[in-house]
């Protein structure tokens, strides 16, 4: 967060954790995983845990997303696992595959083209890119069909509430006063999408 941005935010009640320690996910196959985050978006792998459980294994490993945030994957063998289980968390749930997601901050517009670039040199295709008004997106599946989001923040005083404001606007707008998106949707000249 900018400096603006926390300063804005200082009327919110202070939360309890520090950010994001880790989030896992699961994976069917370890080598796409560790070539996509490690070898094509330069995420390193930092850490492998392997275990045995239940008569089977597990490995559970991180890839390095920054400021001491990792994200983890799940490789799982007879350890309670469903035949045919499915790792892609929104398209496998009946969703649309941009609901559950993870999104990555980068510090700004340089180092998104840079990254933009890398993800271009290195062949991952882009799924579109979108201009939210108040930060600037680009979108990408990984292996496991989960939705990676590469953003930087353009206009901050575009983004954030007082709690009171966010508190209505989730439970006390009527869904006859919602208006139409903003910037989702193939019509929208802000959102361009490859795929």
């Amino acid at each position: 967060m900018t400096a603006s941005t926390t300063a804005r935010h200082s009327d919110y009640q202070k939360a309890p954790v520090e950010g994001i320690h880790h989030i896992a996910f699961g994976t069917r196959c370890t080598r796409a995983t560790y070539e996509f985050y490690n070898d094509k978006l330069g995420m390193p792998l930092t850490h492998v845990e392997n275990h045995k459980l239940k008569g089977g294994y597990f490995r559970h490993f991180f890839f390095d997303m920054g400021l001491g945030q990792q994200l983890g994957f799940f490789e799982l063998h007879d350890v309670g696992e469903q035949d045919g289980y499915r790792t892609d968390p929104s398209t496998g749930l009946g969703m649309p595959v941009w609901v559950n997601h993870v999104a990555f901050r980068l510090p700004d517009e340089a180092a998104y083209q840079a990254f933009r670039q890398r993800l271009l040199d290195n062949k991952v295709m882009l799924l579109g890119e979108t201009d939210h008004d108040f930060c600037q997106s680009l979108y990408l599946l990984d292996p496991n069909m989960l939705m990676i989001e590469f953003s930087y923040d353009t206009d901050d005083s575009k983004f954030g509430m007082s709690h009171d404001e966010a508190y209505r606007a989730l439970f006390e707008t009527p869904p006859e006063q919602i208006p139409e998106s903003a910037y989702k949707g193939r019509k929208n000249p802000k959102v361009k999408i490859y795929v």
